[in-house]
This record gives structure tokens, sequence and C-alpha cells, in this order.
């Protein structure tokens, strides 16, 4: 599973709602490197599920753009959400989705990988991604400490 957060957005100059922030140039222009790297190591997805703010929308076009990724569902939960919420969207993942991408917000997402690694020390910033492993059979039976920190890429 990847937990990602979104790349790095327009400052929202208080005339801006935050749901409607587009990512900055900067931002796509790191999601562009991004995407090379995980084409280059032949990254697929078998579900992506995406929050509905359009720099996660954005987001998810730029890092997908030379992926293979079989489906894709927007969850409007995922905006500001919450541990609880975000565990029971994955415990509720049919099983044949092996392969699974999560892009989000903060605070949620580190907060997630925080409870699913027991790794305290790292905070998801703009653009950043964690790539976790477990050792279960269903994703139902995700809960703390089972997941396993495999790499962060930005």
């Amino acid at each position: 599973m990847i937990l990602m957060r979104h790349g790095e957005a327009e400052i929202g100059a208080g005339y801006q709602r935050d749901f409607d922030r587009k990512l900055s140039p900067v931002g796509t222009y790191k999601l562009q490197r991004l995407n090379k790297v995980l084409e280059e190591r032949k990254f697929h997805l078998d579900l992506l599920l995406k929050s509905p703010s359009r720099r996660t929308m954005e987001t998810a076009s730029v890092i997908t753009q030379s992926l293979e990724v079989k489906e894709q569902q927007i969850h409007s939960s995922i905006y500001e959400s919450s541990v609880d919420t975000l565990l029971g969207l994955i415990q509720g993942l049919p099983e044949q989705n092996v392969e699974v991408m999560i892009i989000g917000h903060n605070p949620s997402l580190t907060s997630l990988l925080a409870y699913l690694t027991n790794d305290f020390n790292l905070s998801l910033s703009p653009g950043m991604m964690a790539v976790l492993s477990f050792d279960l059979p269903e994703w139902k039976m995700l809960s703390k400490g089972t997941g396993y920190l495999n790499e962060v890429l930005q």
C-alpha cells in the first residue's frame, strides 16, 4: 500500500476555499519527476483512492500519467479525514486489490502512517509517499502496528 500526500499546492490567499486550491508549478514539477521514478520501477496499481479536492485530483492525474491503474475511486471521506475513517475505508477493500494507493491530506495520512507502523518520526510532506507492506491475508485485519515502512519517495 502507498500512502501519498497531495503535491505542493498554491497558497490559499483567503479568497479561495482550501478545497479548491490547485497544485503549484513546483508541486507539479516534483510530481512529474516522481512519476518518472515510478515508471522506471514499473509501479502499477489495482486501486487508487483519492480525495475530491482539486490538488488531490491533480496529484493523481500527474502521478499516474504513465502508470497502469486498474481502477480509481473518489472518496469524499478522505478530505478532512481521521485515522478511523481511513482505516475503515481500507479494511473494507476487496482482497483482489493488492496494490493500493491513497492520495489524501495531512494530518490524517501521517497519523495513519504512524498508527500502522508505530513510527512516529515521519511526517508526510507535500508530494511525499510512504510505501508500506503488511504480512496479513486480508485488508480487514489491518490494525495498529501491523505495517512495515519499506521506503519513502518524494
